[in-house]
């Protein structure tokens, strides 16, 4: 196992944008473009932000939005991507900045919002979470884009978290586990087979939060979370086969992990990480900050597919 030191890269301007960072992803429309959202402004916040960075140059383009994001999407249609927002799926034009459709309710449940989730085949692959972290209220959706409608995959979940198909399974993250799980998945008939603990982490302070899929996808890159107060964050990487730690970053500075994505950088591979404030008392320097970090990979993996935006309209 290679241990890596991952540097602070970019950090955002305002307490807000660095209150709860998620979702990095490379855009495919938009070249040398990461998109981020910021899930909320504060503890107390119910609004967020979808975000463009100019990966060469820093500037951060803020895209203010009328709730809480918990991730984004790249469509077919030019500079427009669909977003969870609180409960409901919604298109939002770039350029025009503003929310292009009507709102599709995913749920009434006042108590969960839409967490992380990520375009695949068919639709959307995404999550809901527990707004207190307390109930197995939370669930795990498939959006499927011929029907237009939402298939429940899980219903008792707590925080879904990171998510990714893979060979007939899917790779799944419910915070509060603290484990990594693998599911057969039968995507036709959108049900779930028996859980498989990948990697467990219920005997340390660590909760598993976002992850992507590494170079040759069978392996996944998992981002930590850890509420206390230590000085420095880690990621990993898992083989989904049998849960060995291939590769480890660490972040001195902010141990709040959201959320990692690999990506060529001025010509090389790399792996970005963001992070989080939320709840850190004292405030450390570099919290909220996003990471980049060396890698052993020579290619980035495959891009999700584009999201159907018909399938909204």
């Amino acid at each position: 196992m290679a241990v890596y030191q991952a540097e602070p890269f970019y950090l955002p301007e305002t307490d807000a944008l660095r209150f709860l960072p998620e979702c990095p992803r490379v855009l495919r429309s938009r070249l040398g473009t990461l998109g981020w959202v910021a899930i909320q402004e504060s503890a107390e916040s119910d609004r967020g932000s979808l975000n463009l960075l100019n990966l060469r140059t820093l500037a951060n383009d803020s895209h203010p939005l009328p709730g809480r994001p918990g991730f984004f999407a790249e469509t077919d249609r030019e500079d427009v991507v669909v977003i969870g927002l609180e409960r409901s799926l919604v298109l939002y034009d770039i350029r025009q900045r503003r929310i292009a459709s009507e709102p599709f309710v995913v749920t009434e449940d006042e108590r969960v919002i839409i967490n992380d989730g990520l375009s695949v085949e068919g639709g959307l692959l995404f999550g809901t979470k527990h707004t207190t972290f307390k109930e197995r209220i939370a669930c795990m959706y498939f959006f499927e884009t011929a029907l237009g409608r939402v298939h429940t995959l899980h219903a008792a979940q707590i925080c879904a978290n990171g998510k990714f198909l893979h060979n007939g399974g899917l790779v799944d993250i419910d915070s509060f586990n603290k484990t990594l799980d693998y599911y057969p998945v039968d995507m036709r008939a959108h049900r779930l087979g028996e859980r498989r603990i990948i990697a467990d982490f219920r005997e340390t302070p660590l909760f598993p939060d976002g992850l992507r899929p590494a170079p040759g996808l069978g392996s996944v890159v998992v981002a930590f979370y850890n509420p206390e107060a230590a000085s420095e964050g880690v990621a990993r990487e898992f083989a989904i086969g049998d849960g060995a730690v291939r590769n480890e970053w660490k972040l001195a500075g902010s141990p709040r992990v959201t959320c990692p994505e690999v990506l060529r950088l001025d010509g090389r591979v790399r792996v970005l990480f963001t992070t989080a404030v939320e709840g850190m008392n004292p405030l450390m320097p570099n919290a909220g900050a996003m990471y980049i970090g060396d890698c052993p990979y020579a290619e980035v993996p495959p891009a999700p597919p584009l999201f159907e935006a018909s399938a909204l309209d």
